[in-house]
């Protein structure tokens, strides 16, 4: 892949590539290039690709002829990436960008879609987790929190391609939580219980940091304060209906 530093590794399956369904996203759980890790026979390792917190794109396999060794029985038709870092942290601007880089180099090379999947056998960005035992029995990487970034992936990914960004699916209705009914801020007396931890749980899957604790303090505030900013609605930092509804009605980015 152009602007990717090529380092090949011997744990690898040559001409093992039947498909090209399109990319899984994975976490590495640590820090620093995996190389020597995937090149050492001994951990039956590999990935496609590695994006480190700072950009950094490394490929390791020919991802148009051979199979890597990151994802069990989804290796065959589905590239692999590896993010630099930890699941209960957001990928940075820089990894969305060169994860993004990847995603629009395979859809011009092999027409991945621009679009979302938790699949195993549709094609588009899916992830490591969606595959279970068959993909090697990881259900949490790589994280909710890189999960709902993938929206933010295929957007930037239809950018470089020049091509409009594709509306991402929202939830059913049916599963949006109904309303609580109060309004919570920090001038409020209720300032704690059920609703703010599902709220809350909720802008943690949208990537923001934030504490899942049930208690709307200046942290949560600050949350809704940005994320307020973020969709248009007036920026008063208090946990109403429009914002309690743009929570699950706006696609998860």
């Amino acid at each position: 892949m152009p602007g990717a530093a090529w380092r090949p590794v011997i744990n690898r399956t040559p001409s093992g590539r039947t498909e090209q369904r399109g990319l899984v996203l994975h976490v590495q759980d640590g820090r620093n290039s995996p190389y020597g890790w995937f090149n050492d026979e001994d951990s039956e390792a590999s990935s496609d690709f590695w994006v480190s917190t700072s950009g950094r794109i490394e490929q390791y396999v020919d991802t148009g002829s051979d199979r890597a060794w990151a994802q069990g029985a989804g290796n065959r038709a589905y590239a692999s990436v590896e993010t630099e870092g930890y699941p209960d942290e957001p990928l940075t601007d820089a990894q969305i960008e060169g994860v993004a880089q990847i995603y629009a180099w395979g859809a011009r090379l092999w027409g991945w879609p621009l679009q979302v999947i938790d699949s195993t056998t549709g094609r588009g960005l899916t992830f490591h987790g969606a595959g279970g035992a068959a993909w090697g029995g990881h259900p949490d990487c790589p994280g909710e929190i890189r999960k709902a970034q993938r929206g933010a992936i295929i957007a930037r990914a239809a950018e470089l391609l020049g091509k409009p960004t594709p509306a991402q699916p929202s939830p059913p209705a049916s599963s949006y939580p109904s309303w609580p009914g109060r309004y919570i801020s920090l001038r409020s007396p209720f300032m704690r219980g059920d609703d703010v931890r599902q709220w809350q749980q909720r802008m943690r899957d949208r990537g923001w940091r934030i504490d899942v604790d049930g208690v709307f303090g200046p942290q949560s505030a600050g949350v809704a304060h940005a994320f307020q900013a973020e969709k248009g609605l007036d920026p008063d930092s208090i946990l109403g209906p429009a914002t309690w509804a743009a929570a699950w009605t706006a696609p998860l980015t």
